[in-house]
């Protein structure tokens, strides 16, 4: 379900680590994917597609958006026993998922493409595509796939 642009202007996001709570505005953009699944949410997979990159450089991952600017927040209302991420585009980008089991970055798992494939607890989960560009202009377009099987 894609969140209504009309919606306030921040989202916030928050979770629990070492006995702290943080939380984290979200930028409500006209191009920020949101969805909420739960195991057999589909005969088919999820799809988002956007442009990758940003300005902000990561140790690992790349050029992406800035932190407070994912390209998709994705909500897990139930645990999922398998899980997959995946991107395709026409240059080489990364994948950044920060969840509730911490931050995990992907590049070049599938060829040059990410893609992240295990169980997932229940959470928030936010994900930018990135690249090696460094310019939010030159990005490339992508499509990230979710699906619950392991083979796409």
């Amino acid at each position: 379900m894609e969140m209504p642009k009309h919606l306030a202007a921040a989202l916030t996001a928050c979770f629990v680590t070492t006995g702290l709570l943080i939380c984290s505005a979200v930028q409500a953009r006209a191009d920020l994917k949101t969805l909420s699944l739960e195991p057999g949410f589909s005969t088919s997979p999820e799809v988002i597609q956007g442009k990758s990159g940003g300005l902000r450089e990561t140790a690992d991952c790349g050029f992406v958006k800035a932190a407070d600017a994912p390209d998709a927040v994705i909500t897990l209302t139930q645990p999922f026993t398998t899980l997959r991420a995946s991107v395709q585009a026409a240059g080489d980008v990364t994948m950044l998922i920060e969840g509730p089991n911490g931050r995990v970055c992907s590049d070049d798992v599938n060829g040059l493409m990410p893609e992240v494939t295990g169980s997932a607890p229940i959470g928030t989960y936010r994900i930018w595509i990135g690249d090696y560009v460094g310019q939010p202009e030159s990005g490339f377009t992508y499509r990230l796939t979710l699906s619950e099987d392991s083979e796409g």
